[in-house]
């Protein structure tokens, strides 16, 4: 089944802020999360410099790559790291359903309230409106969670189970709130992590939405070339001084619209504040992201994807793939048990979808499914 949306044009009448408030609905915490995960072990280093960065990430996306020689297979690790973390709730009820949302690369958790309170980027006031909770934080590595080694431990298993232990810990009231229901919602990298979880522990969610996601990698490459990877530290030395090498970002304004908005569809504005805002990636990430079927994992799934999502479209959703009229319907491959599957298709949008003029519809879409789920 598939929801259409329309294109709306929304002019900036608003103030875009750098910092996404803390409205008076919302409390932030630092969740202490132990984690036993399997990240892969890596034979390689940081990267001295830039130079040496650039030669490993043309290795990464040639056509010959041999960077897979350079991962070993799974180690164990056991350790606490420390998660920032923000719950909203709305002021005038008490909520059934919590929404946890995970962001992807080059956004911290304020990709979920992008612009602050009244912005109509901010994805925090729809779900509020409907009557939701939404738990959103900052995914190891990012932001004001823990940084550790940016090749050994940040990598996407661990993520996967730093996510599930905060699922978890809130599913036991660690929040000190109750709620029936717990939908998971990611974009990007956060949808692949939920994607992980759907596979690992299918009963930890009672549904999800993916978004900015396919099943579609033809696309990676490119959009890896685009990012124009730079070591963070120097792109950013007060915000990323203090990281490794092994810590990367986006080298340009340009290399934050190319691979994430459609022009024109963005105001310049939200470019500019995407930009200042940016977060950091890890060469961990970078070569342990992929997705396999969630064959046990029976609840509902909804994906979206922007029409010319350049990352995980290679620009074109509407390619065939695996019998499948377009990439975004293709994603039930990896839901084969799944009870219910919807997709949407917003027109004129590329990857970062809460960035684009189609957000609000691209909110209502995914609301109404919601509200269709009880």
């Amino acid at each position: 089944m598939r929801f259409l949306v329309p294109l709306v044009l929304i002019t900036s009448t608003f103030s875009l802020s750098s910092e996404a408030a803390v409205q008076p609905h919302c409390q932030q915490a630092i969740v202490p999360v132990k984690v036993t995960a399997h990240p892969q072990v890596i034979s390689l280093d940081a990267p001295k410099d830039q130079e040496e960065l650039t030669g490993l990430v043309v290795s990464m996306i040639s056509q010959q790559s041999n960077v897979s020689q350079s991962v070993h297979g799974p180690t164990t690790l056991t350790t606490t790291y420390n998660i920032w973390t923000l719950l909203c709730l709305p002021s005038n009820s008490k909520p059934n359903v919590l929404e946890f949302a995970v962001h992807g690369i080059n956004f911290d958790h304020s990709y979920w309230n992008f612009g602050g309170e009244g912005s109509p980027y901010n994805y925090v006031d729809a779900a509020v409106r409907n009557g939701h909770a939404i738990f959103l934080y900052d995914r190891l590595g990012v932001g004001q969670s823990s940084k550790p080694d940016g090749i050994k431990e940040v990598q996407q298993d661990t993520e996967i189970e730093v996510a599930a232990e905060l699922i978890r810990y809130i599913r036991k009231g660690g929040t000190k709130n109750v709620f029936r229901t717990i939908i998971g919602i990611g974009h990007s990298f956060g949808s692949l992590q939920l994607a992980g979880i759907a596979t690992r522990y299918p009963d930890l969610l009672n549904a999800t939405v993916l978004t900015g996601f396919t099943p579609y990698t033809g696309g990676l490459n490119t959009a890896s070339a685009a990012f124009g990877l730079t070591i963070a530290a120097q792109v950013d030395r007060t915000r990323f001084g203090a990281l490794s090498n092994s810590y990367l970002a986006t080298g340009t304004i340009s290399n934050d619209q190319a691979p994430f908005l459609l022009y024109p569809f963005f105001d310049s504005g939200v470019l500019r504040l995407a930009s200042q805002t940016k977060q950091t990636a890890t060469i961990g990430e970078f070569l342990t992201l992929g997705a396999s079927p969630a064959t046990n994992y029976t609840n509902p799934v909804l994906v979206v994807a922007g029409d010319k999502d350049f990352i995980f479209c290679g620009g074109d959703c509407y390619q065939s793939f695996a019998g499948f009229d377009n990439l975004v319907e293709a994603a039930q491959i990896l839901f084969p048990s799944t009870s219910r599957f919807n997709f949407s298709i917003p027109a004129n949008t590329g990857h970062a979808i809460n960035l684009h003029h189609a957000a609000k519809d691209v909110y209502k879409t995914i609301q109404s499914w919601i509200s269709e789920l009880n």
